[in-house]
């Protein structure tokens, strides 16, 4: 599957309202710069992630259920996400027209762990449980476990891309109590035809921008590059494969029962 293209910095810029807030952020993964943005270590979050991934696939093997495996489609000729791919690869891709909407439908919505099909888009837009794209729930992993509070906050989403920006932007809006909770902000996407003096205007009204941009002058809290929303990716990644696992063996013992319910499945 395709990879999404990653956000090289994570800027939270929280104004005297948000500052007002009672925010006590572990330092494990916070570190100030002189008297600028404080630095969330994206790298140490994704480290915890992965640790508390590695103990569910332990558990889950204990269990005696087989190890889940991760298996990647390559589309396209990015090379920042296909650099290994070989030459001849690359060379068959030239002459072969691929449709990369059809590939990643061709996915099961269940296995779908970059959560691009479009089932499981549809149901993210619908605040329903869904594989969530890693890089989007990486950052919504980064503003809750920083202790960010987003309920009634105004968030500028810098980009519309459908594998980061929209993803994000539904992350944060939706509504905290559905069945897959939401930020409770209010959210406005800015994109390459938003005038400058509108985006100028937006911001100053923001009290998170997520941008690709680094602004550690004016942020109240911002990513590194690297070691920022990258690794979060990653941990993310692995954390929707065993999830992914998980809800294959149950539909798989479903079927099961039900075979046994119509007595075609022998004792």
């Amino acid at each position: 599957m395709p990879a999404p293209s990653l956000m090289s910095a994570l800027a939270f810029r929280l104004l005297q309202s948000a500052q007002r807030c009672s925010l006590r952020p572990r330092s494990f993964h916070l570190a100030a710069v002189r008297n600028e943005a404080v630095v969330i270590s994206g790298r140490k979050l994704a480290q915890q992630i992965k640790h508390e991934v590695r103990q569910e696939v332990e558990e889950w093997v204990a269990s005696g259920n087989k190890r889940p495996h991760l298996s990647v489609i390559l589309v396209g000729e990015n090379p920042a996400s296909h650099s290994y791919v070989l030459n001849k690869t690359r060379a068959a891709a030239d002459v072969e027209h691929i449709d990369e909407r059809k590939i990643c439908n061709a996915v099961s919505p269940d296995k779908d762990v970059d959560g691009f099909h479009v089932i499981n888009v549809g149901r993210m837009c619908l605040d329903q449980y869904s594989m969530l794209p890693a890089t989007p729930w990486g950052v919504w992993e980064i503003i809750k476990r920083t202790g960010i509070p987003t309920l009634g906050k105004n968030v500028v989403v810098a980009g519309r891309s459908k594998n980061v920006g929209m993803p994000i932007a539904m992350l944060l809006h939706t509504d905290g109590a559905h069945e897959r909770p939401g930020g409770d902000a209010t959210v406005t996407i800015s994109h390459r035809y938003t005038p400058k003096e509108q985006l100028k205007k937006h911001t100053i009204l923001a009290d998170i921008v997520i941008s690709a941009a680094g602004v550690r002058q004016k942020a109240g809290y911002i990513t590194p590059v690297p070691g920022g929303v990258g690794p979060m990716t990653v941990a993310m990644l692995m954390k929707n494969t065993i999830i992914a696992a998980k809800k294959v063996l149950r539909l798989e013992e479903r079927e099961v029962l039900k075979l046994k319910e119509l007595g075609v499945a022998s004792n």
